[in-house]
């Protein structure tokens, strides 16, 4: 075959690597959700889960700046004579509206996270919030024991 065929050919190879790697964002992404509706929250499951997916987009860039790369060297010829690479071409718009599909779903499941999160976090910060104001009532209160001993002793040596 000939070498703009093998290009393309390697456009096609590198949507499946992209649709693969936004496959596995996606599950990952679900199973974030999973975490996130969790009575209790593991944050370090949570963020293993997050490394594993910085990975696959840091993936995805890359494979990106290929994409590009190649399909800047073939451009031309492709567009001269479409035809003869049709099928492959097809096959490439087939990948990439898949690509886009993926995309949106993961959008949509990252923005649900986003919000369940936000509740996860408000949680925690509520429980933070009481178990200060827990500590301040605590405090007040031996403080004001502490005085009311120290007054009290102060009445009782008065009485004598």
């Amino acid at each position: 075959m000939d070498q703009i065929g093998t290009y393309v050919r390697i456009l096609r190879e590198s949507l499946e690597r992209k649709r693969r790697y936004l496959e596995e964002i996606l599950a990952l992404t679900n199973k974030q959700a999973e975490l996130a509706a969790e009575e209790k929250f593991r944050e370090d499951a949570f963020t293993e889960l997050v490394d594993q997916k910085e990975i696959l987009i840091g993936n995805i860039n890359e494979g990106d700046k290929g994409f590009s790369s190649v399909y800047d060297r073939v451009r031309q010829e492709i567009q001269a004579d479409p035809m003869r690479y049709r099928e492959e071409l097809q096959a490439i718009q087939n990948l990439i509206r898949q690509c886009v599909d993926l995309g949106m779903q993961i959008e949509a499941v990252e923005e649900r996270n986003r919000a369940a999160m936000e509740q996860v976090f408000a949680m925690k910060f509520q429980g933070v919030r009481q178990v200060k104001q827990s500590k301040t009532v605590a405090n007040k209160y031996y403080k004001s024991m502490a005085n009311g001993m120290v007054n009290d002793s102060l009445l009782y040596d008065q009485k004598k």
